[in-house]
């Protein structure tokens, strides 16, 4: 390969006119193509998927609880409430100036309209929100001193200033049945910590209102939500100041964490690459005293990481940002190559020479390192795939790129002053000859025999997540007035059968409901205390018809009649509720639920052309999960999402996936070694460094509790490369010694 290299070193070096505009011809087609690729920023693209977790990542995307926006507006004791409520809706009017492309839907103000319209569909359906607990309270109030007592507290509603509001629910229903089946809503409903008034909900101390954003893009896009976040502190700084701090808001959710956690690793990236990039500079200025030179190193570098990227566009379209970001680290390991090179270039007098010097070593160090990487494309994440393919195409394209390239823009024509840099002297000593190197070597080896099976792996990513003190406080605020903090799972129900998924969620509800009265769980929200399948519709209308029976409604029209003319009522008045009782009622499809815009309809169902899913969330102390879990976890067509065990569970599998993946490295490299050397001692010789210096890191690991987690067990993998590098053209410099003196 040497002469090869040797040979279009030729060819180069005497047309180099056209080389010069070859290569920018080459510069500019692959900053081209690099530049259309597109980024995807979702940090759950690092979890493994298959057959087997596809189904459970979509029931995951349909949970739409989690990447909701609490805004929590609250007043200062010398505000009025009026004022809470103006901040409320100035709030509500910028946020649809601003933000309206940003915004699926905002609940937490609910307009009169919605109410009514609400309060009519339960009172034209209300059998299908009743049970059988319910009509035992209907059969108290149809006794005859019940009646007459119910009809005394109408009168005095119809005569009080309110009564033309409250006349035609009087004259509907008299006895008010269709309030027993509102009290169903409350399942999905605000909860009995709020109140709603004047359209919004406010906390019961009326201190604070809540309103719930739903954002267009998931919280795993921040690229699309960083402008909506920013432009929700513009409008939460515009308020603060106008209200003169006596009203202020706070926001909490995934989106801001998000947003937050993206905008911190960039600019920690952007930080520690330029300070790492100014250390590197120096250093090299430093050794080889020429302020041009670290342009030339990261030539091949610059050209590698735009030809990966380029392929990654013509093959994928797509790439992860994550992956991307962690590629950076790449700097450091095809910078390698042209040091390297430029290392030997500057005590070569030869070209020929300095091909056959390095040729073999560098390819070696870049195929063995690729192959490596590429061993991610065993794995299930589409991420560390992308990362595999990126790394591998880097490295090859920098060592292919630094033998093209350095030999001719770098000759070190001053050979004959010899030069000494600090580097060189540290260089020249005979590391293998100190004693004292070797003891410290043999006791961190002997240390990690004891140390090594101390260190865990952290499957939490909640921990990784850069949480800004502004989310702190306001986290610790809404739990104040929600709970927020207490343990949350989800029970979804999915099919692509819909009435079957109906049935199911009709058993979960049934379910949850006697486990909140045994009190073995705090609360739960679910849809099925609304919406239910064909079967139980069917049957809560038999049971309605059941319940009126001739007997039930004769003795209530005649205490009726009698409790209304001792009121002065006019005979016939309450005809049309008689007539509202005996009507033929019908089941209900999950369209005619479409327009109670006053409920919260689209946390609880997500469907689509295929399949549906019924979500129910349930709030429990920590130590009673699993035992709900274990309660749910045989229902039909039901999953039981713990987010926190499910991140758990796939970041535990990629740390399995891991361990194979070392295997798989360790076998192509000791092949590649192996193939090259043609020699297994050289093979062995060559590969004991890595083995060690892995070994140590462990055993430091475990002394100092440092624990791996999703990132540096990665990370891992390019430290791998690099110590195959060191290892490589160390046995490599000391066989071209052995051969030639």
């Amino acid at each position: 390969m040497d002469d090869f290299f040797y040979k279009i070193y030729q060819f180069i070096a005497k047309r180099k006119l056209a080389a010069a505009f070859g290569l920018l011809g080459i510069l500019a087609v692959l900053i081209y193509f690099a530049s259309k690729i597109q980024f995807e920023e979702d940090i759950t693209k690092l979890i493994p998927t298959n057959s087997k977790t596809e189904e459970i990542q979509k029931v995951l995307k349909s949970v739409n609880f989690a990447d909701k926006i609490i805004v929590n507006i609250s007043r200062q004791p010398d505000a009025s409430i009026a004022e809470l409520t103006q901040y409320a809706e100035q709030f509500l009017d910028s946020l649809s100036t601003r933000s309206g492309s940003h915004i699926k839907k905002v609940q937490g103000k609910v307009q009169e309209e919605n109410i009514s319209g609400t309060l009519d569909f339960v009172y034209r359906n209300a059998p299908l929100f009743l049970d059988k607990s319910d009509y035992k309270e209907i059969a108290e109030k149809l006794s005859k001193d019940s009646i007459s007592a119910i009809m005394d507290r109408n009168y005095r509603a119809l005569i009080s200033p309110s009564g033309i509001v409250a006349k035609e629910m009087i004259l509907r229903d008299p006895l008010g049945i269709s309030f027993i089946a509102l009290k169903k809503l409350r399942q999905m409903g605000i909860g009995d910590q709020f109140i709603l008034k004047n359209g919004f909900i406010l906390s019961k101390d009326q201190q604070h209102i809540l309103l719930f954003i739903t954002p267009v893009h998931p919280s795993s896009e921040t690229a699309e939500n960083a402008q909506f976040v920013a432009d929700l502190y513009s409008i939460q700084n515009n308020l603060d100041h106008l209200f003169q701090g006596k009203i202020k808001s706070e926001y909490f959710g995934a989106t801001f964490i998000a947003v937050a956690n993206a905008q911190q690793i960039k600019s920690d990236i952007q930080f520690t690459t330029i300070t790492a990039l100014i250390v590197l500079m120096g250093i090299l200025i430093l050794f080889y005293r020429k302020i041009a030179l670290p342009l030339i190193l990261f030539c091949p570098t610059l050209l590698g990481g735009l030809l990966s990227v380029a392929v990654l566009y013509w093959t994928r379209g797509k790439i992860s940002g994550v992956s991307l970001g962690i590629g950076s680290v790449l700097i450091g390991v095809t910078l390698d190559y042209s040091l390297h090179i430029l290392t030997q270039i500057r005590n070569n007098p030869s070209i020929k020479v300095l091909f056959a010097d390095v040729t073999k070593p560098v390819l070696m160090s870049s195929a063995t390192t690729a192959l490596a990487f590429l061993c991610l494309l065993f794995l299930d994440s589409r991420a560390l795939q992308d990362l595999g393919l990126f790394a591998a195409i880097s490295v090859l394209g920098a060592c292919i790129f630094a033998l093209l390239l350095i030999p001719h823009l770098y000759r070190n024509r001053d050979l004959s002053k010899e030069r000494t840099t600090f580097l060189d002297k540290i260089a020249a000593h005979e590391f293998h000859r100190n004693k004292w190197a070797t003891v410290v070597l043999v006791a961190l080896m002997a240390m990690s025999i004891f140390t090594y099976n101390k260190v865990t792996f952290n499957k939490d990513i909640t921990k990784l997540n850069y949480e800004p003190a502004t989310m702190v406080q306001a986290r610790e605020n809404l739990d104040d007035l929600t709970d927020m903090s207490s343990k949350s799972i989800y029970l979804a129900v999915h099919g692509s059968d819909r009435e079957a998924v109906l049935q199911a969620n009709d058993s979960v509800y049934k379910t949850l409901e006697g486990l909140k009265e045994k009190g073995e769980i705090l609360n739960f929200g679910s849809i099925g205390a609304l919406v239910s399948s064909h079967k139980e519709q069917q049957e809560k209308i038999a049971l309605w018809n059941s319940f009126w029976n001739r007997k039930t409604l004769d003795s209530t029209k005649s205490h009726l009649s009698t409790s209304s003319e001792r009121l002065g009522f006019k005979a016939g008045t309450f005809d049309p509720f008689f007539g509202y009782i005996s009507q033929d009622f019908q089941v209900l499809e999950l369209e005619d639920y479409g327009n109670l815009d006053a409920l919260p309809l689209d946390d609880y169902i997500a469907a689509d052309n295929r399949s549906i899913t019924l979500t129910a969330m349930v709030k429990l102390d920590e130590g009673s999960s699993e035992k709900i879990k274990e309660i749910f976890r045989d229902h039909p067509n039901t999953f039981v999402i713990d987010r926190q065990e499910m991140n758990e569970a796939f970041l535990g599998n990629l740390k399995n996936d891991f361990n194979k993946l070392i295997s798989y490295s360790i076998v192509v490299v000791m092949l590649i070694l192996f193939l090259s050397f043609r020699s297994f001692s050289l093979t062995l010789v060559t590969g004991i460094p890595i083995f060690i210096t892995w070994w140590i890191t462990i055993g430091i690991m475990g002394a100092f509790n440092i624990e791996f987690n999703i990132f540096n067990i990665i990370i891992s993998t390019f430290i791998f490369g690099l110590g195959i590098d060191y290892s490589i053209f160390v046995t490599t410099g000391l066989l071209r010694e052995h051969s030639n003196g």
